[in-house]
């Protein structure tokens, strides 16, 4: 305690005993002496002012004795006026110890699944095998379904108890814990509790619970695993005499998740009797319907050719078996050694054939070519579907490479305007040196002899 560590007390050996501590900010205590051990009895220690007080927020007290002796000891404590109630004397009764003495709770709480579906629970005693209290031993074993709130307690003597297989739905998740009592006292608080799960069974319904919410309203519910849920369902069908036919009397059943491991399918029952109508519970299956007409998907084509037309290249085909009157066509062509770069062409409505032009290929390359088919597309179409596998791949090499008119157009041009730049570099030179020789034989003043001599 912080006060405690703070208080000091000093006496002057003759009349008085002089406290100081440093009290707490938000409580409000005081400082008592005992005065006699044996009777339990003590007295306040009085505040007062110190004179040359120096230490700020320090509290002084005085007591007054004139008991001072060699084998004299000042016990001092705080109190305030919570302690000072349970500090009376009505408040120490004494108490049987019987009544507060627990055991302790057991160990080791396992479970395992027998071969019959039940399921064995077993633990350990929380005493050493040496230990004479394990001769007087009881356990209680409580378990429950997950979904529900009130527990099943067994009392047992033995540290083992089976829970048979038709006490517990299959499919569903249990927990169990345990306790131990010894001859004396009260129940040990309760182990960890266990969880398992027990087996599918598959030809076995799941229980049906109804609830009355009104004079003639029933909410039914019923429980699936999760697991099970994924490949039936099951429909809850009435009848209102024993002699009708049972019909669905719950077309949309709420479905909602029991702690992540069951689905529960719930349905209200309006305008009924309860005391005439009959229930069931029908198994079906969770499926799907295609309409036929809408997920085609054709044979590929057969007898993929390729073969040369005045350079260009014809690819044909045979039309797959089909009870369909015409399928559309896609080509897709590539090089053997680059078939990440196909290109492809589509058929016109039930043609059986395509061109490739020989001057979009690549001179001497090998190439493939494969088609495939589907259903015609387009929104007013009766047949919907997705495309076939693709045909074998054809195979063929292209041919060489060919000079096409405006090539050679492109060729003798470029030649003329070699010609006529080299005949321009050659003769321009000369006709310069021809127009210098020209002017210099012309007569002119400045080139007289007289004049010069004279200037």
């Amino acid at each position: 305690s912080p006060w405690l560590q703070s208080l000091q007390c000093y006496n002057d050996y003759s009349s008085h005993v002089d406290c100081k501590w440093k009290p707490p900010t938000n409580m409000t205590i005081q400082v008592w002496f005992k005065k006699d051990i044996e009777d339990n009895t003590s007295e306040l220690c009085v505040p007062f002012e110190a004179e040359n007080a120096t230490e700020d927020g320090v509290v002084h007290c005085r007591f007054k004795t004139f008991v001072f002796a060699i084998g004299t000891r000042h016990t001092v404590f705080f109190m305030n006026n919570q302690t000072a109630s349970l500090c009376s004397p009505s408040q120490h009764t004494s108490q049987d110890l019987v009544q507060h003495m627990r055991a302790r709770p057991p160990g080791n709480l396992s479970v395992s699944e027998q071969n019959d579906g039940s399921q064995m629970l077993q633990w350990s005693s929380p005493y050493p095998p040496s230990s004479s209290l394990n001769k007087n031993l009881t356990f209680q074993l409580s378990f429950r379904h997950q979904a529900e709130d009130t527990w099943t307690i067994k009392t047992v003597a033995t540290t083992r108890m089976t829970i048979e297989r038709q006490v517990l739905l299959p499919g569903h998740r249990y927990e169990a814990k345990v306790r131990t009592k010894a001859y004396l006292g009260r129940w040990s608080e309760w182990s960890p509790v266990v969880i398992w799960k027990t087996r599918h069974e598959f030809g076995q319904l799941p229980s049906l619970h109804c609830v009355l919410d009104g004079e003639k309203e029933v909410m039914c519910s019923w429980e699936v695993s999760r697991e099970l849920a994924y490949l039936i369902t099951y429909q809850l069908t009435c009848r209102h005499t024993q002699t009708a036919q049972f019909e669905r009397c719950c077309l949309n059943p709420a479905v909602s998740s029991t702690r992540g491991t069951e689905m529960r399918y719930s349905c209200l029952l309006t305008n009924v009797d309860p005391e005439t109508l009959q229930l069931k519970l029908l198994l079906t299956h969770n499926a799907k319907t295609f309409a036929a007409h809408k997920y085609i998907r054709s044979k590929p084509p057969e007898q993929v050719k390729v073969r040369e037309t005045n350079g260009d290249w014809v690819v044909e085909w045979s039309a797959p078996a089909t009870a369909l009157s015409e399928l559309f066509y896609q080509v897709s062509y590539y090089r053997t050694k680059d078939q990440g770069s196909s290109l492809q062409l589509n058929s016109s409505k039930g043609s059986t054939y395509v061109t490739i032009l020989g001057t979009s290929l690549i001179p001497l390359q090998d190439y493939e070519v494969k088609v495939r088919s589907l259903v015609v597309p387009g929104s007013g179409s009766t047949y919907e579907g997705i495309p076939s596998e693709w045909s074998d791949p054809a195979k063929w090499t292209s041919n060489k490479a060919t000079w096409s008119v405006l090539k050679l157009i492109y060729l003798f041009s470029a030649l003329i305007a070699a010609a006529a730049f080299l005949t321009l570099y050659h003769t321009i030179p000369a006709c310069q040196k021809k127009v210098v020789l020209w002017v210099d034989s012309v007569p002119s003043p400045s080139k007289s002899k007289i004049l010069s001599e004279i200037k």
